[in-house]
């Protein structure tokens, strides 16, 4: 029998999710690669935002590599959110080559979030063009979203508050209710796929909590995080650009150092999900 590759990536806003983000490559993954091994399905997983080098930051080209990189392989798409909206592209941050492939991403520049940009394209993909030609995609066969509980807000100092919510933006309101339509739109698709007969997009949805730790420095677990992730990929640290640079408030303290959902561990909710959706995509296997 031969054996199936399938490749997953984590969708979230940044660095607000490097808590999500260690929690899956060290707790989660590792369980997800042992139980495909086992039915011969060989399982990758990527983090393009880990991955792209110093001068594909530069280049304007990261919604691009995105979609290219949902569009290799649609068969499972993993998203995190929590109370960031997150970035918003503006025209200067899509070159054309991107809306030479991508043209319907223009109506959508300025107004909506990246996270929520992939997000459309894996439940319902914008036309890719190759040589002028328009290609239709189908959305994501399996997608899995896990939404974390506000519960954690009271804790947040003023300074965190810039990290993991919307609060010091200027229209906080609107970004804050713009995201929660955009998970509202998600239950919205779930239950318009679900009426289908022949159903082309399973979706799990699923609400977790974090265990906040004040003292726990997000520079120190984005440390853990790339240090399990340069080991997996066979990289070397120098090949990645520099985080701290980027990102000043690494250094702020409070992150999240577990996960629960309806009190059972996250990752043992993940694993079943996703086993869940294997068995489906790959059933000659879990015979």
């Amino acid at each position: 029998m031969c054996k199936n590759h399938i490749t997953i990536m984590i969708i979230s806003t940044i660095p607000d999710m490097f808590g999500e983000h260690y929690y899956f490559i060290k707790e989660v993954f590792p369980q997800l690669k042992e139980i495909c091994n086992s039915h011969d399905i060989d399982l990758e997983y990527i983090d393009l935002f880990f991955s792209m080098s110093e001068e594909e930051f530069k280049t304007c080209r990261s919604i691009q590599k995105y979609f290219n990189s949902i569009d290799s392989d649609r068969t499972f798409y993993i998203c995190f959110r929590g109370q960031k909206l997150g970035c918003v592209p503006t025209p200067a941050d899509i070159d054309k080559m991107t809306l030479d492939e991508y043209p319907e991403l223009v109506d959508y520049i300025g107004d909506t979030s990246f996270t929520e940009l992939t997000v459309m394209h894996a439940l319902h993909p914008f036309e890719k063009y190759d040589n002028g030609n328009a290609q239709s995609l189908p959305p994501v066969r399996h997608s899995f979203f896990y939404f974390r509980n506000d519960d954690y807000l009271n804790e947040l100092s003023d300074s965190q508050k810039e990290i993991y919510t919307c609060g010091h933006c200027d229209d906080e309101f609107v970004q804050d209710l713009k995201l929660a339509m955009a998970k509202d739109l998600v239950f919205h698709d779930k239950y318009e796929f679900d009426k289908l007969k022949d159903n082309v997009s399973n979706i799990n949805i699923r609400r977790y909590d974090g265990v906040w730790d004040k003292n726990l420095a997000l520079s120190d677990v984005l440390d853990k995080y790339i240090e399990e992730y340069v080991e997996m990929n066979d990289m070397s640290i120098e090949d990645l650009p520099d985080y701290y640079d980027k990102f000043p408030i690494l250094n702020s303290k409070g992150c999240f150092n577990d996960f629960n959902s309806e009190g059972n561990p996250l990752k043992d909710i993940i694993i079943e999900d996703f086993v869940n959706e294997l068995k489906l995509e790959f059933p000659q296997k879990f015979k």
